[in-house]
């Protein structure tokens, strides 16, 4: 766990607001944090933004860019740690790499959108004062 950390209340806000499954206010709410943000976690907010739009994308039938958004956001992901801001960064690109997999796997195919039951569950965990 990263002790001692006072996260933005958008990165707090965009944990809740993805698990209600609005994921176009998460992004947002993020992004707010994510322009006034500095390396190195600037790309790593761009990276979760990305995959909230991509599930927007995808929910919306826009499979194309649902496909695209995920990749991009891998992309800005996948140099952090696996444990990062008090998230579990891997076991989240596990989880979302299954997901994406079948739509990945298949350019030009429209693939239903996922039920919510099985869309990940994100957890920030508090630091220990």
């Amino acid at each position: 766990m990263d002790p001692q950390i006072d996260w933005p209340e958008g990165y707090r806000e965009f944990f809740r607001l993805f698990n209600a499954r609005d994921f176009f206010e998460a992004h947002e709410v993020l992004e707010d944090v994510w322009v006034m943000e500095v390396p190195p976690l600037r790309n790593y907010y761009k990276g979760l933004i990305q995959s909230a739009v991509a599930l927007c994308h995808w929910e919306r039938g826009n499979h194309e860019p649902a496909r695209r958004l995920w990749v991009l956001a891998r992309g800005y992901l996948a140099p952090y740690p696996a444990h990062i801001e008090g998230f579990d960064l891997a076991g989240y690109l596990k989880e979302m790499d299954e997901l994406f997999g079948p739509l990945l796997s298949q350019p030009g195919v429209a693939i239903a959108a996922p039920p919510v039951e099985v869309l990940p569950i994100l957890r920030l965990e508090e630091p220990v004062a």
